[in-house]
């Protein structure tokens, strides 16, 4: 079925008229939905504020420069953005406005403006376009923050992002720091909240989850490099995947609260991927260059539904020898050990998987710090269940209420990720991994998936592929 409807929806898509009148045709069903998703949010957001740590009790408190690329900024969007830099509740910050020659004088003017009221804003006016990167670095050059953050100039923080951010540098020394998201409409009412998980590497390659509030040392940025123009379009996800390769998962930290609101509008990447082309070959291009960069080998493919999400396939190097075993708490991990000699195990309650299927998941479960690899599961329900090992419980109540318009829902939907422990009615894993666990450790999913994550392997969640298909 699912199929079905995806070779519909590429039929309606690829006749533009037909399209055009389909979407006017929901339109109203569309915003019925969105108007009942926002409610929902609003009353969730309400039940569940929570207040920063003060600011006294930070032992640490980096000063903090925000670097703003500008181009051509509409007024009202610009002074937005400057007032939610200037409305933070923590103090240490610098905010450099980059004009990237704007041929709008306008905008170059209320920099000025804005200028002469903020002490704490530096204005910077580029002759020649260095597109967004090369703006970017320049700002880079001439900020003297121990962190620097990113800020789109048509966005707007949260007045309290600063300390939040503050607050995780304090607790855990991170060198690198994001937020959760939400977008925001023109008139800047926000509508579309993105929770993210903590770090997640396969999730990564998968979609650019980090997106905004990203915040980063100077030091590391020093060491990496800044960013690179030759990925215009996607270089802040480009950025990331390099600052993320140099670092370990516990230089990283995540603050779970929405401190970033990023305006849609009608040149936004964040309405329609499709509107800037351009960005999908730098997408490509960044996640084929990380994966030379660790030296891994990768077939990368833009998922054919969903534009923005990326479909990374290990490459198997080998065939291996698979074996499979029905799921059964009666008995355990030694047991079946001893049973079978196959390098690769399938553990399912259904059939057995066809062989390419087995060997697809198998190149996935091969990697060192993959545990489990799970196909595609079918209930909805059961798989957002699942995030509990990694979003927060009352996250996880709220996207059960919501339908797939929420675009947090859809995300852990249709990408890859890496989980924890779940409960899965197919998983694979590689007989060596298996070997590593307590003899008497149960044949259940959440048994297995449990105490392989205690041996510090991650769960790999795999929605491209379908337990009952060839691959």
């Amino acid at each position: 079925m699912s199929y079905i409807l995806h070779r519909l929806t590429h039929l309606i898509k690829a006749n533009r008229h037909l399209h055009r009148a389909v979407r006017c045709l929901l339109a109203p069903y569309r915003a019925y939905l969105d108007a009942r998703q926002r409610r929902i949010y609003d009353v969730w957001q309400c039940q569940h504020t929570e207040q920063p740590p003060a600011l006294s009790s930070l032992a640490q408190q980096p000063r903090i420069s925000i670097i703003v690329p500008t181009y051509n900024t509409p007024i009202p969007f610009l002074r937005e953005m400057v007032q939610s830099v200037v409305a933070q509740s923590y103090p240490h910050w610098e905010l450099i406005l980059v004009d990237d020659a704007s041929t709008n004088e306008t905008t170059r003017q209320a920099i000025r403006d804005l200028a002469e009221d903020i002490p704490q804003l530096k204005p910077l006016f580029l002759d020649k376009n260095r597109h967004i990167a090369g703006a970017t670095n320049y700002g880079i050059a001439q900020a003297t923050g121990e962190y620097i953050a990113l800020l789109d100039h048509d966005d707007t923080l949260h007045p309290d992002a600063l300390l939040w951010v503050a607050a995780a540098i304090d607790r855990t020394g991170a060198q690198f720091v994001y937020t959760d998201e939400t977008k925001m409409d023109e008139h800047g009412r926000p509508y579309q909240p993105f929770f993210k998980p903590d770090w997640n590497e396969d999730f990564l390659r998968a979609v650019n989850y980090i997106t905004h509030f990203a915040v980063m040392s100077r030091q590391l940025l020093t060491e990496v490099g800044g960013e690179d123009g030759v990925y215009n379009g996607t270089q802040d996800w480009e950025l990331f995947l390099r600052l993320t390769r140099a670092l370990q998962p516990e230089q990283i930290a995540h603050v779970p609260q929405i401190l970033y609101y990023w305006r849609v509008h009608q040149a936004s990447t964040a309405k329609d991927l499709d509107a800037k082309p351009y960005v999908i070959d730098a997408q490509r291009r960044a996640l084929e260059a990380d994966s030379a960069a660790r030296q891994v080998q990768t077939q990368v493919e833009r998922d054919p539904q969903y534009g923005a999400q990326w479909q990374m396939s290990y490459s198997l190097g080998q065939a291996y020898s698979t074996d499979t075993a029905l799921f059964d708490e009666s008995t355990t991990v030694g047991r079946l050990l001893e049973t079978t000699t196959a390098e690769m195990i399938c553990l399912t309650q259904h059939n057995a998987l066809p062989s390419s299927t087995l060997q697809h998941l198998a190149a996935d479960a091969a990697r060192p710090m993959i545990g489990a690899v799970v196909p595609r599961i079918t209930n909805e329900q059961q798989v957002i269940a699942n995030l509990s090992s990694i979003l927060q419980p009352s996250v996880v109540g709220l996207l059960q209420q919501l339908s797939r318009r929420s675009f947090t829902k859809h995300i852990y939907l249709t990408a890859r990720y890496n989980l924890g422990t779940i409960d899965a009615p197919t998983v694979v894993v590689a007989r060596t991994k298996l070997a590593a666990l307590a003899p008497d450790t149960p044949l259940t999913s959440a048994q297995i998936t449990a105490a392989l994550c205690g041996k510090g392997y991650n769960t790999l969640y795999n929605p491209h592929v379908t337990p009952e298909e060839d691959v």
